[in-house]
């Protein structure tokens, strides 16, 4: 989405005191090689999202330091939050999307590095792992075979009923002479 969302649902009507489920849908944070082919309307948007979510960071951060006022009025989604981040009485969750698709990887990393600024922890480790297909056992190719591993080859060749070709075979038949063959 392009935009915040906020749905509040009350318990025993409106009103100071009443509880309240306040869920909040954020628009995604925008990279900035992600809009490079965006229009200025869009790409303003985006700078909105993001100063945003920015400040949304901000208040969580002051809040887990306990020193200062969070700053609310940093935009309009935090002034809507304020009275969740000043009661003692609320709990705050945060939950986030990530996609299992390889190509979006990088935004999954994203999304659970801005949860972990908004809980104030930091990743555990920073190794990054390629995921590539397990190599097949590279064999070696027949021109280097031995003439007992030439024999051996011979005795499983087509299931077994090769295996009285391999008492045939002339001593000195390698892996180099067996390439030669026409």
């Amino acid at each position: 989405s392009r935009s915040h969302a906020v749905y509040r649902i009350y318990r025993g009507g409106e009103g100071p005191g009443s509880p309240v489920l306040t869920l909040v849908d954020c628009a995604g944070s925008e990279r900035r090689e992600d809009s490079t082919h965006h229009d200025a309307q869009t790409r303003k948007d985006a700078a909105e999202i993001n100063s945003t979510i920015f400040a949304l960071k901000e208040c969580f951060r002051v809040m887990r330091s306990s020193r200062g006022q969070p700053p609310y009025r940093e935009s309009l989604l935090t002034r809507v939050l304020s009275e969740s981040f000043s009661s003692d009485r609320a709990l705050i969750v945060a939950i986030g999307t990530v996609s299992p698709s390889a190509a979006d990887t990088e935004h999954s990393i994203g999304t659970l590095r801005a949860l972990q600024q908004l809980q104030g922890t930091q990743m555990a480790f920073e190794q990054r792992e390629d995921i590539a297909k397990p190599k097949p056992a590279e064999l070696p190719h027949p021109r280097t075979w031995s003439e007992e591993e030439v024999r051996r080859w011979v005795e499983a060749a087509l299931g077994g009923r090769a295996r009285h070709c391999a008492a045939s075979l002339k001593r000195g038949t390698d892996g180099k002479n067996l390439t030669r063959w026409p």
